[in-house]
């Protein structure tokens, strides 16, 4: 009886065997692949394979091909200022994040601003319902910095903690002014999560962080 022999009298006793074993409805466990690319002079880069599934197949072959590095922006007089933009902010608006409107999110050109924060995971954090007003579960604040006219939306999406539905979408439009010298940024908005100066004290390319002054 499955590898146990019996006694005289008929009896047998089972081995017992342990195992530990993990089951999952959609299939086996992910498998994610994933290099740093660090180089003297230029932006890091941080390369994933993957698929909407999540992860990739056992014996996947990865072929990177050519890499291609950023060289690392300390000129901040060599970022387009003047440009569209989408903002974020912290809960008490020392802090704004702007990132170029028109950036597209690729995991395999994760565009580093800081050792630990990437620009997306950063500009997500700000727009997470921690930095936001009570009872408001997102903000998006789009500026248009193309001419010295600023132009502005702002959406608040309201919604019942309880439920986690949304009840409320609040869009205005407005016009500001706003001036740059050098890393110095000044706002003039009837928003009170953009008003005043701001020193810029994080950039690259595609986006940078401003603290309120």
């Amino acid at each position: 009886m499955g590898g146990a022999y019996t006694d005289h009298n008929g009896n047998y006793e089972l081995p017992e065997i342990t195992t530990k074993k993990l089951y999952s409805l959609f299939g086996g466990p992910p498998i994610f692949i994933g290099e740093r690319i660090n180089k003297d002079g230029y932006e890091p880069k941080e390369l994933v394979g993957g698929n909407r599934r999540g992860g990739v197949s056992v014996g996947s072959v990865w072929n990177m091909d050519t890499i291609r590095l950023r060289k690392t922006l300390t000129d901040f007089s060599k970022v387009t200022v003047q440009d569209r933009w989408l903002a974020s902010m912290t809960k008490n608006l020392d802090t704004v994040f702007m990132t170029k409107k028109d950036l597209v999110y690729d995991r395999t050109k994760i565009d580093v601003i800081a050792n630990n924060c990437d620009t997306y995971a950063r500009g997500y954090y700000y727009l997470g319902i921690d930095n936001l007003p009570e009872n408001v579960f997102e903000r998006h604040i789009a500026l248009d910095l193309t001419d010295s006219i600023l132009n502005i939306q702002r959406v608040l999406i309201y919604g019942d903690v309880k439920t986690s539905e949304k009840t409320k979408y609040d869009t205005i439009y407005t016009q500001g002014k706003w001036k740059q010298v050098h890393k110095t940024l000044f706002f003039k908005t009837e928003l009170p999560e953009l008003n005043g100066s701001y020193k810029v004290v994080d950039f690259n390319y595609d986006s940078m962080a401003l603290v309120k002054q």
